[in-house]
């Protein structure tokens, strides 16, 4: 296989090509991406004459930051008339043994309609994949996926556990709480268990700390400290939820989020503000460096074009601030779900 095949979200296509040929060359990987607009999904092409599953095995999923799902493929499969399953199973031959197979298609109102097709190729890809032997359970970590473009066609392709999604379509879904005081709570629910281990939630976000919410109104990231029985600041002008008022957890504070300074050191900063991503890079970098908290949450409301430079730009100076001080950091960054126009980007101190 020569290509990789990244879902992401409709419209940023463009920033999930520009992230895959900079993660790539740095890799010397080299190639050019076929980018259709709003079609949720890059398929990257590479030069190389080798196998492009080395370059996936090398890359780190969390460090991806538009793509949702990475795939190796090869050409486009186009169906035979009447014989999806038969097209779709013979070029499986070609494949490396899988342990499953998943179906299905980009994060589109238009491959929604394909969901019927999906149901319908469902037991029967599956029921000709066991019996042809190119499932296996001992072939550990590794999936087919079969990415329908519609009736006629889909690439098929292969993951690997050591850079993927779990998720199908690579989306973490989430239900809205109905105590929470607005949807925005679902983009820091997600952030917790994007960015913090499992094995880590119970002392990371652990029942007593404090956190500082900058932006906080109506509360909707507040709300996710305050039911873990975390103690927050709440930095706004505007009203907070009376329920989470009434917690005995919030202390509101009317002020602007930019000039706050905390009385003490807190475990959590969080940030959703609509400002340019640049000034709230500035201000998440002088939080950190002035370890005026240990950890932080927060979104860049990214502009209409060049956005994934605009993100190298904000997280490069957000580095350089933190070396400058000497503060040691972990951080990742990722295009969540719950986000639109914006990534969210998490930053421990140590």
């Amino acid at each position: 296989m020569k290509n990789i095949l990244a879902y992401c979200r409709p419209g940023f296509e463009k920033d999930c090509a520009a992230e895959l040929a900079q993660v790539s060359s740095e890799k010397g990987f080299y190639g050019y991406a076929k980018v259709v607009s709003d079609a949720g999904y890059v398929v990257y092409c590479f030069e190389q004459t080798e196998t492009i599953e080395e370059l996936i095995k090398q890359l780190q999923f969390n460090r991806l930051i538009f793509a949702r799902q990475i795939i190796a493929i090869n050409e486009l499969v186009e169906f035979e008339s009447g014989s999806r399953v038969e097209s779709l199973l013979e070029a499986a031959r070609q494949l490396p043994l899988a342990e499953e197979v998943w179906i299905e298609t980009a994060d589109t109102n238009d491959a929604k309609a394909l969901s019927g097709l999906i149901k319908k190729l469902d037991k029967p890809l599956k029921t000709g994949w066991k019996k042809s032997g190119v499932l296996r359970n001992k072939a550990v970590g590794v999936r087919h996926h079969v990415f329908l473009l519609d009736g006629e066609a889909a690439y098929l392709g292969v993951s690997y556990a050591e850079c993927r999604s779990e998720f199908p379509l690579g989306i973490r879904r989430l239900r809205f709480p109905a105590a929470g005081p607005s949807r925005s709570t679902l983009k820091l629910e997600e952030a917790f268990l994007q960015f913090v281990p499992e094995h880590k939630r119970d002392t990371d976000l652990l029942e007593g700390m404090t956190a500082v919410d900058l932006g906080a109104a109506p509360g909707g990231w507040t709300y996710q400290f305050v039911k873990r029985g975390i103690n927050v600041i709440a930095v706004d002008n505007g009203p907070m939820q009376k329920e989470l008022m009434s917690t005995g957890l919030v202390d509101h504070e009317k002020a602007d989020g930019f000039k706050f300074e905390p009385p003490y050191t807190v475990d959590w900063l969080v940030c959703d503000m609509v400002e340019r991503p640049i000034m709230v890079a500035e201000l998440m970098a002088k939080w950190l460096a002035n370890r005026w908290t240990r950890r932080a949450i927060f979104n860049l409301k990214l502009p209409m074009k060049k956005r994934y430079q605009e993100v190298v730009l904000c997280l490069e100076l957000i580095e350089a601030k933190l070396q400058k001080a000497g503060v040691g950091y972990q951080f990742q960054a990722k295009h969540l779900y719950h986000d639109r126009e914006e990534i969210t980007v998490c930053i421990i101190a140590q």
